[in-house]
């Protein structure tokens, strides 16, 4: 296993094979409060409990009136009181008109409001337009106008966020169903990790993908095996995958002699669901499956690691999630041309710039698949396909690095 190219596959293949995988990893549904359901994936569609506004209401402060009785008052109509919001109002009294602040109920009969500085009150307490009447049912907040009771307020799948508190909020919704964070377990490996190497290297991977991965929703667990003995690996290994849902490791699945990562998994009961996809950088990402848990392989070289985690394993974990898969992806015009390998996808890290004529697309220099430093330079992610290469002035859809967009 550890030196077979020979059935590597295409990227759209891989990203098939990864979405019915998927298919078959389940994670439970549970409640939390509302107050901390942001970040979290609706695990069901929510209804609305109510309409809203519940009932008419006036969208400012200012006076309630029958709008044919003011018109056919010159001297205006008495004031019989004010209305609060929170409080249920009389029906209107014939031939008066009522103070009444934003949000509160509309009396019954009553057909318009006014705000108050455009209305002349009286010493009398007579209150008439200060200048023209507004038309018949101005101001007015109907009731449903917004939603209606048991309208769709959000789809199952959605990533709540501030938005959405809001929204369930005003429904008197406290508690809401969300998917559990998928569990998930990064283990790097390699003698180079080790404090006392004699030729000692930080281990970028595992942070990288863990703000990655948490960013994305998910509980990650880290885990680091110093050394290039598989025994050792074989025993982290087990023990990471135990209670996770994804597995991900970094590192040791090329075809040198200290790469004992796939060979680990296998001896612990994993099918290899591809090995290598023709893509650069990244080639030997390798998924693979023991059951309904996944592992997925990336390189150890950071550059290939963080473009494999974007492209094959994020949308993995939104489809668990009940998501759509792909993120959106976001035009703009190519300044550069670019020329793809014979059967390769690439992965290009690229500037985008917003401009008079639309967001420009620049490509990066960059150093290949161990390069860190691009993509602190980046902002989108452009993929060329090898039928495919790029022009300058071709309008391309690349895929953003950060959820805010570019």
């Amino acid at each position: 296993m550890r030196n077979s190219f020979t059935d590597i596959v295409a990227c759209d293949t891989a990203l098939g094979l990864i979405a019915a995988c998927a298919e078959h990893v389940s994670v439970p549904a549970v409640s939390v409060p509302l107050t901390e359901a942001a970040g979290c994936v609706a695990a069901e569609d929510i209804h609305a409990l109510t309409p809203r506004p519940e009932a008419d209401i006036s969208a400012m402060d200012g006076y309630a009136f029958n709008h044919a009785a003011m018109q056919a008052a010159p001297a205006g109509l008495p004031v019989a009181g004010q209305i609060a919001a929170g409080s249920f109002p009389v029906p209107l009294p014939d031939g008066q008109a009522l103070g009444i602040l934003t949000g509160a109920r509309l009396p019954a009969g009553a057909d318009c409001v006014m705000a108050a500085e455009r209305m002349s009150l009286s010493r009398t307490g007579y209150v008439s337009p200060a200048k023209v009447l507004a038309d018949q049912g101005a101001n007015i907040r109907r009731a449903g106008e917004e939603f209606s009771s048991g309208a769709v307020l959000l789809s199952k799948g959605t990533r709540l966020d501030w938005r959405h508190v809001a929204l369930l909020a005003c429904q008197g919704i406290s508690e809401v169903q969300v998917i559990r964070p998928v569990r998930v377990a990064v283990v790097s490996n390699g003698a180079e990790l080790a404090a006392d190497a004699s030729d000692a290297r930080a281990d970028s991977n595992s942070p990288m993908l863990a703000a990655l991965l948490r960013e994305a929703g998910t509980e990650v667990t880290l885990y680091s095996v110093p050394t290039d003995n598989e025994a050792k690996l074989s025993a982290t290994l087990a023990q990471a995958w135990t209670g996770v849902d994804i597995l991900v490791t970094t590192g040791g699945i090329s075809v040198g002699q200290t790469d004992h990562v796939l060979d680990a998994l296998h001896g612990l009961g994993a099918e290899t669901v591809f090995r290598g996809v023709a893509i650069r950088p990244g080639k030997p990402l390798t998924v693979m499956a023991q059951g309904p848990r996944l592992a997925f392989c990336l390189p150890g070289n950071p550059g290939a690691s963080a473009i494999c985690a974007l492209v094959f394993l994020l949308p993995c974990l939104r489809a668990i999630m009940g998501q759509q898969p792909q993120a959106a992806l976001l035009p703009g015009v190519a300044d550069f041309a670019f020329t793809p390998v014979v059967s390769t996808t690439h992965f290009l890290p690229v500037s985008c710039v917003p401009g008079a004529n639309g967001v420009r697309l620049s490509l990066l220099p960059t150093v290949g698949a161990s390069d860190i430093i691009v993509f602190s330079r980046a902002n989108a992610l452009l993929r060329v396909d090898p039928d495919r290469p790029v022009q300058p002035g071709q309008t391309r859809w690349v895929l953003p690095l950060q959820p805010n967009g570019i």
